[in-house]
């Protein structure tokens, strides 16, 4: 409640005079909430560019820009005999080398019963055995080459790693691929996030502030803050801050602004003072001004309150008392 306090009689020296008339307000009615804000951009890091993992001619490409794609859908064609083939005689190998293992199977069982009934040598049985060892190792390598050859069969078809959209087509049917030859660039969607590079302080305010969102082309997204990296970058002594998106995403690569509002308010500026080249406000102890250095003040610009918490706070004449001053407060008529 804001008041005035009747004059009294101050005694100074011989003469009597009044003391300044001020007026004063508890802090929790002066504050004001404050926003806040920083340049940012969305980034989507899941930019990927598809690239061949086998030699062959472009057989088909089955998109076109700005299509939308599902997770392992099929996106491109390469030209796939050859590793066809190659996976055919592997089958071949590996069914021959099954046979020959069965075969051997059934002569050591053979063997075994004929060492048992004393008509056949051990060596024997242990001929039949290295047999199949060998072949069972065989198989296992053909098995390996089966594989491989698998793998390169199913490379032929290259697939979207995730649901995106399709932003650039860099090959054309008709082209020959290597290892390496970028095919097509996919965006996932639903990867953005923002980005913002924050002073100390700036993050300091974010991590405790609410009604974060980001604002780009008029329309705004709601935000929540997901990691501050530990990490300053030298130049600009900023830290980066990441931030995801609550419902839909703004559009990658877009630039806007992150705001967010003070979790405390703070002291209008008209209230702040200056005294001995120090910015703060007058506040009243007793009968008594008394001045309080805000040393996180800035001209010009509200004033965090962190050291004012339970003041009465000189709202009329502040500019005018000084700093231990004998003040008088009336109540307002």
């Amino acid at each position: 409640m804001k008041r005035f306090i009747t004059p009294i009689l101050l005694l100074a020296s011989l003469n009597t005079a009044a003391a300044t008339k001020v007026l004063v307000a508890p802090l929790s009615e002066l504050l004001t909430a404050v926003s806040q804000s920083a340049p940012a951009q969305v980034i989507n890091e899941n930019h990927v560019v598809l690239s061949a993992r086998v030699n062959g001619e472009i057989e088909a490409v089955l998109v076109r820009v700005g299509d939308e794609v599902s997770a392992e859908q099929l996106l491109l064609k390469i030209e796939c005999r050859d590793y066809e083939l190659k996976k055919a005689q592997a089958e071949s190998s590996l069914s021959s080398l099954k046979a020959q293992a069965r075969l051997a199977r059934q002569q050591l069982s053979r063997a075994e019963r004929l060492l048992q009934q004393k008509n056949a040598s051990r060596e024997l049985r242990d001929q039949r055995r290295a047999e199949l060892d060998s072949l069972l190792a065989q198989q296992k390598g053909a098995e390996a080459r089966l594989q491989e050859s698998q793998i390169e069969v199913d490379r032929c078809s290259v697939k979207a790693p995730f649901a995106g959209v399709v932003t650039e087509k860099i090959i054309s049917p008709g082209a020959l691929a290597s290892p390496g030859t970028q095919l097509i660039k996919v965006l996932q969607l639903g990867a953005q996030e923002v980005s913002a590079r924050l002073s100390a302080e700036q993050v300091s305010s974010i991590q405790q502030g609410q009604g974060l969102h980001y604002i780009y082309a008029g329309d705004q997204y709601p935000v929540a803050l997901r990691s501050a990296l530990p990490l300053v970058e030298a130049k600009s002594r900023t830290q980066e801050i990441r931030f995801s998106f609550d419902n839909e995403p703004a559009m990658s690569g877009s630039s806007g602004r992150i705001y967010w509002r003070e979790a405390q308010g703070r002291l209008p500026v008209k209230y702040v003072v200056s005294r001995d080249g120090k910015l703060g406000v007058m506040t009243l102890e007793g009968d008594k001004a008394v001045f309080i250095h805000l040393p996180e003040a800035i001209e010009g610009q509200a004033a965090p309150t962190g050291l004012l918490n339970g003041r009465q706070i000189i709202i009329e004449g502040q500019h005018a008392v000084s700093d231990g001053e004998v003040v008088t407060v009336v109540e307002q008529e």
